[in-house]
Formats: C-alpha cells, structure tokens, sequence
C-alpha cells in the first residue's frame, strides 16, 4: 500500500493491509518514503523487546487500554488519548497492563512498517525481522528481564 504523498487518500473504519506480529492484529493504514502508519491491537506478551531505530523516530497514540511506554530511562504511563514519542536512537518498548491495547504508530521517514510483513510469530523471528529493518534490539523487553 504504497502512497504517493501529494494524492488524497481515504480508508473506510478497519480497511487496509492486514500484518503480523506475533498473535497481534497489525494493520497497514499508509505508507510512502515520508511516513508509515500501522494501526496496532495487542496483548501482554507480544510486545516486542528495547530495541533502537537508527533511521526512524516513531510516535504512538493510544486509543484504548492501559500501556507504559519505555523509553530511554524515562517511563510513561498511558491510557486512551495517551501520545508518546519515541525519537531514532534512543532505546524503547512499551508494556500492555491491559488485557489488550489498541493504538497507531506512526514513523517517519517511512519503511520501517513493511517489518510487519514478515509476520514475525516468535521471538527469533521478531528479532530478525526487527534487524532486516534496522533495529537493533539492545535488551529483553522488561517483562523477560524482571522473570530472569
């Protein structure tokens, strides 16, 4: 779904590319070389580990659920309307407290959320799709590392 970004553009309420990661519903919603745009509903445990984008900043806006966000050394509480920035090099993930939680991520320049369309579905396969874009996973997502 590759947009030209000086076209009009519309989808209808839950259209456009649907993607994996894990057990997640990943949908594409835009994607040209400025900008990606997924919309995302996911559970705890599927959340992917601190990683870095060495290319892309990325921003979150959480529509619905309970979500702490990490980035850096900085943690952030959020709930529904909830907008988080995770700017390029800086290490990052976020942690589902809800039952499930739904958001858009968006990330410019824009690439990076065609990693979806590997459909990743467990960790080795998250981490090399993860690489393949050019993150760099830096440490275990929080969860793993309070379990160890």
């Amino acid at each position: 779904m590759q947009l030209s970004s000086n076209s009009p553009y519309a989808l209808a309420p839950g259209a456009g590319k649907p993607m994996a990661w894990f057990d997640a519903t990943i949908t594409l919603k835009a994607s040209c070389p400025e900008m990606g745009v997924t919309e995302v509903t996911i559970r705890p445990g599927e959340e992917p580990p601190f990683h870095i984008h060495q290319k892309e900043d990325e921003w979150f806006y959480l529509l619905e659920g309970e979500v702490r966000f990490h980035v850096g050394t900085e943690n952030y509480q959020g709930i529904a309307g909830t907008f988080v920035s995770f700017p390029r090099g800086i290490p990052h993930t976020f942690t589902v407290e809800s039952p499930s939680a739904h958001f858009l991520v968006l990330n410019t320049p824009g690439g990076f959320e065609h990693m979806f369309e590997l459909g990743p579905r467990t960790p080795d396969e998250a981490v090399h799709a993860m690489a393949a874009y050019g993150m760099d996973v830096v440490a275990p997502h929080p969860r793993q590392a309070a379990a160890a």
